[in-house]
């Protein structure tokens, strides 16, 4: 086993640099969820009743608001992600690598061993993490041409 495969089987998601989640009640307005989001510069937030996760909302749903010209006094409730791929404080490194990149999320929620939201695993916390543990094999990488044809872009 190779330190870097090491490293990501020990190590606990929590040196993956988690942020504090922004939570919202699901009875709020889309209107006011959006405010939020940029009032805090964030891309998700988690949705909440009574202070149990309930769902995610992400800028992904906003853009689908937008194309579908939303009404955004409805609840958020009604446009959040019920089902919520989850990173839970036990788990190692690797095992919330894989399921950001099974199910193309750029965010899990992290929670205790209560269920409760504690935290936010981004892509860039991941990439911070990469780059603090294994400063060689990221900066050692050689260059590579991008097509014209190449977009940039998630």
């Amino acid at each position: 086993m190779t330190g870097f495969q090491l490293h990501l089987t020990t190590e606990s998601v929590t040196q993956l640099h988690p942020v504090a989640p922004l939570k919202v009640d699901e009875s709020e307005s889309l209107a006011a969820v959006l405010q939020k989001m940029r009032e805090q510069k964030v891309g998700a937030v988690l949705v909440t009743k009574a202070s149990h996760m309930t769902g995610i909302f992400t800028e992904r749903d906003v853009l689908q608001l937008m194309a579908q010209q939303a009404d955004l006094t409805e609840p958020i409730s009604q446009r959040m992600k019920r089902s919520v791929v989850l990173a839970r404080r036990c788990e190692n490194v690797a095992t919330a690598i894989k399921k950001m990149a099974a199910g193309g999320h750029r965010r899990l929620p992290l929670v205790d061993a209560n269920g409760q939201p504690v935290g936010m695993i981004t892509a860039a916390g991941v990439l911070h993490y990469l780059v603090e543990h294994f400063p060689e094999a990221v900066y050692n990488l050689p260059p590579t041409e991008r097509s014209s044809a190449e977009r940039e872009g998630a």
